[in-house]
């Protein structure tokens, strides 16, 4: 990896959301959040999530969740023996799950969107950080043992996370990136327990930190964007081939978001107290896309929709480079030993 990289992922910063609610609210979103892309790039049958069971000595896949699985391990219910976790609380205002994002500069997601090769990797390499980050958690988070007033910390043993794998922004353009759920039953001193969220808080600057470091310096990304011709800045980590591009981009499918945002607003007012469904937002999507682009064809599916965001990128007068970049070996005295540590 180079020192820029390390440089540029030591600077990006992200936060941490606390769920409090019901498990089928949660299932709700995660399906209802999923777009054409997705379900191009993820294919029939492949589940709402990934599972991971980690201890403070490794990380283990656990297979993928679909809906039904999902809200259950959301409600604290053990996917493998159909039990709950111990006594789990019922209350609207039981935590259910502490969640960070994995992403990375948007001109990843549009180089990946350009290549499959670079689709690929990415996503690879974002796995590779989702575990990345588990394991550090298991090796860090702790839990209260005892009676109230007199509770310790002690760390954890084994600790589940869920991996939603999303391909766009709530906008629907390309947007790589990962929620990463950190379930909030622990095992710990022989039994399941509540994990100690403030702990988790307090991690949030190494786990951002770990996430973004994982996927910028992996060598099998790094290296297919070379021979890609793709570059990163030193100072920000965004592909330079791909920079001058992404706001002209961003301004086209913010057009699209803002008109979906109007037909909501509408709908709201004529219907008081209801939630509208995964059909009808898809209606305002093709509606959105018609609007902002009258003389182009909206995209069907997920292939179409990745199709018109390389035409667009095109049109913008983006073209592929014509060569492979090289990449420099890192020398042991190029690297800021403070800087990383900071």
């Amino acid at each position: 990896m180079s020192t820029d990289v390390v440089e540029a992922v030591v600077r990006v910063r992200g936060g941490v959301k606390f769920y409090r609610g019901a498990a089928k609210a949660a299932r709700a979103y995660v399906e209802g959040d999923r777009s054409r892309a997705d379900d191009y790039y993820l294919g029939e049958g492949c589940g709402v999530a990934a599972r991971l069971t980690a201890t403070p000595g490794g990380v283990e896949h656990a297979g993928s969740m679909d809906g039904d699985a999902y809200e259950k391990w959301v409600a604290g219910v053990d996917v493998d023996s159909g039990r709950k976790k111990g006594r789990v609380r019922e209350d609207a205002n039981a935590l259910r799950f502490v969640e960070v994002t994995v992403n990375g500069p948007k001109t990843w997601s549009l180089a990946a969107a350009l290549h499959p090769d670079i689709s690929a990797a990415l996503d690879e390499a974002q796995d590779k950080a989702a575990a990345e980050i588990v394991g550090w958690a298991a090796q860090h988070a702790t839990t209260r043992v005892g009676p109230r007033g007199r509770q310790v910390q002690v760390p954890v043993e084994k600790i589940e996370a869920a991996v939603i794998r999303h391909y766009t922004s709530r906008a629907g353009d390309p947007h790589r990136h990962l929620h990463l759920q950190i379930n909030a039953r622990v095992w710990a001193a022989g039994a399941w327990r509540g994990l100690h969220s403030v702990g988790v808080r307090d991690m949030i600057e190494a786990i951002n930190g770990i996430g973004h470091a994982a996927v910028a310096t992996d060598p099998e990304f790094r290296a297919v964007l070379a021979v890609r011709g793709f570059t990163l800045d030193a100072e920000t980590g965004e592909i330079e081939q791909l920079a001058p591009y992404v706001g002209a981009f961003s301004a086209r499918t913010s057009q699209i978001h803002r008109n979906i945002d109007r037909y909501e607003a509408q709908w709201r007012r004529e219907h008081p107290g209801e939630e509208p469904g995964p059909r009808l937002r898809e209606a305002w999507d093709r509606r959105a896309w018609a609007d902002a682009r009258p003389d182009k064809v909206v995209p069907t599916d997920g292939a179409d929709l990745v199709a018109r965001w390389n035409a667009e990128l095109r049109a913008l007068g983006y073209h592929d480079p014509a060569a492979p970049a090289v990449l420099e070996a890192t020398q042991v005295g190029w690297i800021d030993r403070d800087g990383a540590t900071d």
